[in-house]
C-alpha cells in the first residue's frame, strides 16, 4: 500500500488508471451481475430453442441456397454476356475509327502525301503488317488504281496500331475499295484452332478473285452511312461473322472496312472459363438459330434450329420464348428426364442472345453440404454454451463480488485525491477567461497537474505576445489591401468602358470584358479610333500574375497606344508598331517578362481588317458565308512580344462581311478549369459559340461564355485572368 500511495502522490498516470479500472470494474460487475441473473431462465429455454432452430432453418437454407446459387448463375452470365458484347463494339468502334480515317484521305487527298510503297507477297511469322492485293481483273499499274492505292497507304500505321491491340484474339481487319483493291491485317499469325487465318478461305484459298464478292462488301448497302453485321457464315470449319462501315470520298461511297472474326475465338477471349462450376454455353441469333455452341450434339448444339416451330419439347419452347422477349433471366428446364437451369442475357451487337447450361444437381449438392456444415456448427456451438455456462457460473460470482468491494473502496479515494487540484486549476481557469491575464495559477501538486499550471502560466504568457503581434500584422494587411484596392481601381479605369468609340460610324456592335485573378490584371484590351474610319482593336495577356504582370502590362499597353498613334497616321503599317513595341519592351527586361499580343486596325468603312498575332490564342471567326465559327489562324506563328528584339513581325488581312462577327480572348477562357482540373479547352468554347451564339450581340456573346465557364468551374477558384473582346458588324 505505500508503494502505490507514493505512486498517487507523485503521478497523474496512476491516479487516472486506477480510476478508469475502478469505473470499469464497477460497470463490468453490474453488468455481469445482471448476466448471471438472466442466465439461469434462459438456459432452460436455450436448450429448447436450438433444436427449433435447426428444424426452421432448414427450409430457410434450401431456398436461400437455391436462389442464391441461381443468381450467381444468372450474374455470371450477365458479366460474360457484357464482356462478349463490349469486346464485339470495340472491334467495331475501330473498323469504324478506321472508316473516318480513310474518309479523311480519299476526301482530302491534297493534304496527304501518297506513298506508292506497296507489299504485295504474303506476311511472314510474327509479322505486322499490311498486305494490298487486287481483284482479279483490275491492274495495280493502272494510274488511277495506282494513286487511290498510294493515298489509301497511310492508313497503313493506324491498322497496325489497332490490330496490336488484339495480340489475344485472332482478328483481320482490311479495307476493300470500290476500285477492286484490299489492304488487310491479321492480328495473329493462327486462328481457328491453329488453322492458318485468312479471308481469303472463302474463296477456297484463291489468291486472285474479286474482293468486292466478299459478305464485307456485300452486306453494306452503301447509302445510310452505318455499319452491318454480317449473318454467321461458315470460314475453315469454324463459324465466322463480319462487321463492315462505309468509307466516303467526294463522290459518295469509295468502299469498305470491316473486320472478320470466328465466333469461338471470341467467346474464347471474351468469356470467363469456370472450373468450379460444371456448365455449357452457347449463343443464339434473335430468329432461334444456334451460332456457336459447347454441345457437340443435342437440342443446344451448333446450327441446331431453335425456331417455335421446329421445337416439340414444351419447357424448351417456354425457354426460347424467354429468352426472345426478356432480356435476362434463368429457367428450370428437362431433357431426357434431367434437370438443368440455363441462365440467359441478350448479346445485342450480336444480335442474339448468350446462354449457359447448369446441371440441376450441382444445386442439390450444395443445398445438402451447407445444411450439413450448418448444423454441425450449431450443435458444436450448443455444446459449448453450456459447458461454459455450468463451468463459469459459480466462480465468476465470487470473483466478481469480491472485484466490487475492492473498486467500489479504491475509487472513492483515488477521486477524491486526483480531483482537488484539478477543481483549483478550473477556478483560476474561470479567472483568466474573463480577460484577467496577468494572474498567474499556483498548484503545488508534485505531479503532471503541477506541470499543467506551469504550462498554462506560460501559454497565457505566449498568447498576451501573439495578441499583440496579431493585431500589429491586421494593421499592416489592411494598409496592403487597402493599396492594392487603389491600384485595382486604376488599373480598372485604364480600360476603355465606352464601346460606341465613334459617332461617325453606326454599322457595328463591340463589347469587353477584363476578370483579374487576383487583385490586380496581367490581361488587357485597347480600342480607340486613328481617325473617322480606322478602330484599333487590342487584347493581350502579360506573363505571370499580380503587381509585377499588372505594371508590365500598364507598360505595354501605353508603348502599344502611343506608338500606334505616332505611326499609323497615314498607314496601316501595323506589323511595324508591334515590331517597335517589341524592341521596347525588351529593354531592360532583366526580369524576363513577355506579353502575347493580338491586335488589328478594323476600317469601318470598308470592312477590311489588318491584324498581327504574336504568339496570342487564335480568335472565333464567324463568316456570314459559312455561317458558323471558325478559328483564325494565321498562315505564319509569331513569338511573344518581349522575347527577343530581332523578331520581325508580320500582318494579314481579311474582308468582313455584314454579320460577321470576331471574338478575341486570352487564355484565361480556354484554361479554365474545373474542380477535377479539367480544362474548359477551345473545342468546348468553338463548340459554345456554334451551339448557342451564332445570333447573339457582342455583350451577350461575352457574358454568355462567362457564364459558362463559371457553370464549368463550378466551385473551382479562377486560376488566371479572364479577358474577352467581341466586335461584330451589324
Amino acid at each position: 500500500m505505500e508503494t502505490l500511495k507514493r505512486k498517487l502522490e507523485h503521478s497523474i498516470e496512476w491516479k487516472i488508471l486506477l480510476l478508469s479500472l475502478g469505473g470499469a470494474v464497477t460497470s463490468f460487475v453490474c453488468i455481469f451481475c445482471v448476466f448471471l441473473f438472466t442466465v439461469f431462465s434462459t438456459e432452460e429455454k436455450l436448450s429448447l430453442w436450438f433444436p427449433l432452430l435447426k428444424n426452421n432453418l432448414s427450409e430457410e437454407i434450401t431456398q436461400n441456397i437455391s436462389n442464391s446459387k441461381k443468381r450467381i448463375y444468372v450474374n455470371h452470365v450477365i458479366g460474360d454476356g457484357v464482356t462478349l458484347d463490349l469486346n464485339v463494339r470495340k472491334c467495331m468502334d475501330d473498323v469504324e475509327l478506321i472508316a473516318m480515317s480513310m474518309t479523311n484521305y480519299m476526301k482530302y487527298p491534297k493534304h496527304y502525301k501518297r506513298n506508292y510503297d506497296f507489299r504485295f507477297d504474303d506476311v511472314k511469322d510474327g509479322e505486322k503488317t499490311v498486305v494490298s492485293r487486287v481483284s482479279s481483273g483490275v491492274n495495280p499499274r493502272e494510274r488511277s488504281v495506282r494513286d487511290d492505292l498510294a493515298l489509301a497507304n497511310n492508313i497503313n500505321d493506324l491498322m497496325v496500331s489497332v490490330s496490336s491491340q488484339y495480340t489475344a484474339l485472332p482478328i483481320v481487319f482490311y479495307v476493300i475499295s470500290k476500285k477492286g483493291y484490299c489492304l488487310s491485317i491479321n492480328s495473329n499469325d493462327k486462328s481457328y484452332h491453329g488453322n492458318l487465318f485468312s479471308f481469303l478461305s472463302l474463296k477456297n484459298t484463291k489468291r486472285f478473285f474479286d474482293y468486292r464478292e466478299l459478305p464485307a462488301y456485300v452486306i453494306q448497302n452503301n447509302t445510310d452511312g452505318k455499319g452491318r453485321l454480317s449473318n454467321v457464315y461458315i470460314n475453315n470449319s469454324e463459324p465466322v461473322i463480319c462487321y463492315s462501315f462505309p468509307y466516303y470520298d467526294d463522290k459518295g461511297v469509295a468502299g469498305v472496312v470491316a473486320f472478320d472474326v470466328s465466333l469461338y475465338d471470341m467467346a474464347e477471349f471474351s468469356l470467363d472459363s469456370d472450373t468450379d462450376h460444371e456448365w455449357k454455353r452457347f449463343l443464339m441469333d434473335n430468329t432461334g438459330k444456334i451460332q456457336m455452341s459447347d454441345f457437340s450434339e443435342g437440342v443446344f448444339s451448333a446450327n441446331a434450329d431453335l425456331t417455335l416451330k421446329q421445337i416439340a419439347s414444351a419447357n424448351i419452347k417456354d425457354l426460347i420464348k424467354k429468352m426472345l422477349s426478356e432480356k435476362t433471366g434463368i429457367s428450370l428446364i428437362s431433357i431426357d428426364g434431367i434437370s438443368y437451369y440455363v441462365a440467359y442475357t441478350e448479346a445485342p451487337s450480336l444480335h442474339g442472345h448468350l446462354a449457359a447450361v447448369y446441371f440441376d444437381d450441382e444445386i442439390r449438392v450444395s443445398l445438402e453440404k451447407s445444411k450439413e456444415n450448418i448444423f454441425r456448427i450449431i450443435d458444436k456451438k450448443n455444446s459449448i454454451v453450456f459447458d461454459l455456462i455450468r463451468k463459469y457460473r459459480g466462480v465468476m460470482c465470487f470473483v466478481m463480488a469480491l472485484l466490487l468491494m475492492l473498486s467500489l473502496i479504491i475509487s472513492y479515494r483515488v477521486v477524491k485525491a486526483y480531483t482537488r487540484p484539478i477543481k483549483q486549476i478550473s477556478s483560476e481557469i474561470k479567472s483568466l477567461s474573463k480577460g484577467n491575464l496577468d494572474k498567474q495559477i499556483s498548484v503545488k501538486s508534485g505531479d503532471e497537474i503541477e506541470k499543467l499550471a506551469e504550462n498554462i502560466n506560460n501559454m497565457v504568457i505566449e498568447i498576451k505576445r501573439k495578441m499583440h503581434s496579431i493585431s500589429r500584422v491586421s494593421s499592416e494587411k489592411e494598409k496592403i489591401e487597402a493599396t492594392m484596392n487603389v491600384a485595382k481601381t486604376i488599373q480598372s479605369n485604364m480600360l476603355p468602358k465606352d464601346f460606341i468609340v465613334t459617332e461617325h460610324h453606326g454599322n457595328y456592335e463591340l463589347y469587353a470584358m477584363n476578370l483579374p485573378a487576383k487583385s490586380v490584371s496581367g490581361d488587357f484590351y485597347d480600342l480607340f479610333m486613328l481617325d473617322e474610319d480606322r478602330l484599333i482593336v487590342t487584347i493581350a495577356d502579360v506573363s505571370g500574375k499580380g503587381i509585377p504582370a499588372a505594371l508590365f502590362m500598364v507598360t505595354s499597353m501605353t508603348i502599344l497606344r502611343n506608338l500606334s498613334h505616332m505611326m499609323l497616321k497615314d498607314n496601316n503599317d501595323l506589323a511595324s508598331v508591334v515590331k517597335q513595341s517589341n524592341i521596347q519592351l525588351c529593354d531592360n527586361n532583366k526580369e524576363g517578362m513577355f506579353v502575347t499580343v493580338f491586335t488589328a486596325i478594323v476600317n469601318l468603312k470598308t470592312r477590311e481588317i489588318s491584324y498581327v498575332s504574336a504568339g496570342h490564342n487564335p480568335p472565333l471567326l464567324l463568316s456570314r458565308k459559312k455561317w458558323k465559327y471558325e478559328f483564325l489562324n494565321p498562315p505564319k506563328i509569331f513569338p511573344m512580344v518581349g522575347v527577343s528584339d530581332l523578331i520581325e513581325y508580320e500582318q494579314n488581312n481579311l474582308i468582313l462581311d455584314e454579320g460577321d462577327c470576331l471574338l478575341l480572348y486570352t487564355d484565361g477562357v480556354t484554361e479554365a478549369i474545373d474542380e477535377h482540373e479539367k480544362l474548359f479547352g477551345e473545342t468546348r468554347l468553338l463548340k459554345i459559340m456554334n451551339e448557342e451564339m451564332l445570333n447573339a450581340s457582342p455583350d451577350k456573346i461575352i457574358k454568355g461564355v462567362y457564364s459558362r465557364i463559371l457553370e464549368f468551374a463550378g466551385k473551382a477558384e479562377q486560376f488566371d485572368d479572364i479577358t474577352m473582346l467581341c466586335f461584330r458588324f451589324k
